[in-house]
């Protein structure tokens, strides 16, 4: 009988614990070398796991200790860019602070500065899933998330006027997510575009604010894209609900 086995399941799991923030580590160090060949690599090009456990000045036995293969490896590095991703979408979608205009325009430009500054990255999220939804491709996934997170534009409105059509909230938010990243993508792979970066942010977000608008008249609500979102909020809350005029 092993030494380990011998051993009361107390102390075993008293030493795995004390080990877990050194494989914690190790782990965040593998993944973070990944991201920075990734990103210098040409498009298209796998990094081998080598060059990954050189660049992270650790040995390509200890990656393998951390990571069952290459594929557990390649779902953490797409766990981590999508969180990182949607942790600057997140910052920029700060309702409490501007108009509904300047919300879409500021939000809009971070997802157009990452995906121009991120281009191997942004690519690397489409190769595979990552640890949270092995059914789809991390993009589809990252996506869909930040979809999740602009609900709150709408359902702050939604819900001061009683309105509860999820399903269209949904719908809306995600159509606005998706055509915002495909466009952007277009845009960053085109040698010669015909939009400066922000004449494209302000197009987006003008075609955003037209979804948005269209969506809350259909609820008989107009909105004015200039007014800070905690007014519009604070008024519609109180019971000033403008009419849509038809």
């Amino acid at each position: 009988m092993s030494s380990t086995a011998s051993r009361p399941a107390s102390a075993v799991s008293g030493r795995q614990a004390r080990w877990q923030p050194h494989n914690d580590s190790r782990r965040e160090r593998i993944v973070l070398a990944a991201i920075e060949l990734i990103e210098q690599s040409p498009a298209g090009v796998e990094v081998p796991i080598v060059q990954i456990a050189e660049h992270a000045g650790l040995a390509k036995s200890v990656v393998y200790r951390q990571f069952a293969g290459r594929d557990e490896l390649d779902r953490r590095i797409r766990s981590d860019v999508a969180e990182r991703f949607v942790g600057d979408i997140e910052d920029a979608l700060d309702i409490a602070d501007g108009s509904i205009h300047n919300i879409l325009v500021r939000t809009i430009g971070a997802v157009v500065s990452w995906i121009e500054d991120h281009p191997r990255l942004r690519d690397f999220l489409r190769t595979g899933p990552s640890e949270t939804d092995p059914d789809v491709d991390a993009m589809s996934a990252l996506i869909a998330t930040i979809a999740g997170s602009t609900r709150a534009l709408v359902s702050g409105l939604a819900g001061a006027v009683g309105v509860t059509d999820d399903a269209s909230a949904d719908t809306m938010t995600f159509a606005i997510v998706s055509m915002t990243e495909a466009t952007v993508t277009r845009w960053s792979n085109d040698p010669a575009p015909a939009l400066t970066k922000d004449q494209l942010i302000e197009e987006l977000a003008s075609y955003a604010w037209h979804v948005v608008d269209g969506v809350a008249r259909r609820h008989g609500l107009t909105l004015d894209p200039d007014q800070q979102f905690t007014e519009v909020l604070t008024h519609l809350i109180a019971g000033d609900r403008p009419d849509s005029g038809g």
